[in-house]
């Protein structure tokens, strides 16, 4: 598939900056510049997110919680802004991350909430002298509020940064998909997208599912095949342990640790001890994919629906081999077959 090389307007938050077109491809020049600079001069920390682990911009060192690279990260002396750009933000680069859960001024210590406040801060009070395009940074605040990571701009809570990072796409769209209109904040992520609207799928090739997106797929290869990436993100920030699944890392950290999550359920706000019981409210009291057509009586999941079905058709499919009774559901029978096992009992 061919792409255009697009172009987007990568301006300020702030009213009267003039928006410089940039490259969807790559940084451009002077969002470079800008970005080092802003490295150089504040304590915004950035990182590498790979999916299943993060890495230190600076050497790459890996970790499978984010706080802990960011304390890592801080030990870091910061090379100034011709060494940035030479070596971590050279001609190619898409995007760099970065926290600013405590953003400081490195020259005078003063403390901001907003990437562009301090930008504006080191113009005005220290002379720093910035490009017109953007800041060239993608900005996250990873202070934990209840062991959860929230949004920066809406505050919504998430339980992981893969949600949050998912859910930023809400707030910055820089590339749209011509095909359902859906936003993104990198054009990166559009084309990973855009696989979904591809026909064909992405088979396994050593199973027989298919998986809309190449990404999908390598994800079910390292879950369902190989298992490597699964036991390092799969581990407890706050011991050794490690876990095969997500549910027992969440069991483990509420029995050893006293920590509890809660799923909120975005329609009625009503909040869940899982993710499981919020997706089976939400499937029942929220949406039509698992409400009867006929009564409009709704289920918990499409499998309860479909035994649900069989009482509007009439058909009795479960036959009992012994006296030859028929049942609409498979539970009924074996209900049923309970009464021929007491009297083949001995008295």
């Amino acid at each position: 598939m061919v792409f255009k090389r697009n172009l987007i307007f990568s301006g300020m938050e702030g009213k009267g900056r003039r928006a410089v077109l940039s490259s969807v491809w790559e940084m451009t020049l002077s969002e470079r510049q800008n970005a080092a600079l802003l490295l150089e001069s504040t304590t915004a920390k950035p990182f590498i997110f790979c999916r299943y682990y993060f890495k230190c911009f600076f050497c790459e060192q890996k970790y499978s919680e984010v706080h802990a690279l960011l304390n890592h990260s801080s030990d870091h002396e910061m090379p100034d802004r011709d060494v940035i750009l030479k070596e971590f933000l050279t001609k190619g680069k898409k995007s760099v991350k970065v926290d600013i859960s405590e953003l400081k001024c490195k020259i005078c210590s003063a403390t901001f909430s907003k990437i562009d406040e301090i930008r504006a801060h080191l113009t005005l009070e220290h002379s720093k002298i910035f490009t017109p395009s953007g800041n060239g940074l993608i900005v996250y605040n990873l202070s934990l509020k209840d062991r959860q990571f929230s949004c920066h701009v809406c505050h919504k809570s998430f339980q992981t940064f893969i949600l949050l990072n998912r859910h930023m796409n809400v707030h910055f769209s820089n590339a749209v998909c011509e095909t359902c209109g859906a936003g993104f904040m990198t054009y990166q992520r559009l084309i990973q997208h855009r696989e979904t609207h591809s026909p064909g799928g992405y088979p396994c090739p050593k199973c027989s599912k298919t998986y809309t997106t190449n990404s999908n797929l390598k994800y079910h290869i390292e879950k369902a095949h190989e298992g490597s990436a699964k036991s390092k993100i799969l581990r407890c920030p706050h011991c050794r342990e490690r876990f095969s699944e997500h549910f027992r890392k969440l069991k483990h950290l509420k029995e050893a640790h006293g920590i509890t999550f809660t799923f909120e359920c975005e329609v009625c706000k009503s909040k869940f001890p899982s993710r499981r019981a919020l997706t089976t409210h939400t499937n029942k009291q929220h949406t039509d994919k698992t409400q009867c057509h006929i009564c409009t009586k709704s289920f918990s999941c499409v499998t309860t629906l479909k035994r649900h079905m069989d009482s509007h058709t009439g058909d009795r499919n479960f036959v009992c081999g012994i006296c030859q009774k028929a049942y609409r559901q498979e539970k009924s029978l074996r209900r049923h077959m309970t009464v021929h096992v007491q009297d083949f009992n001995c008295n």
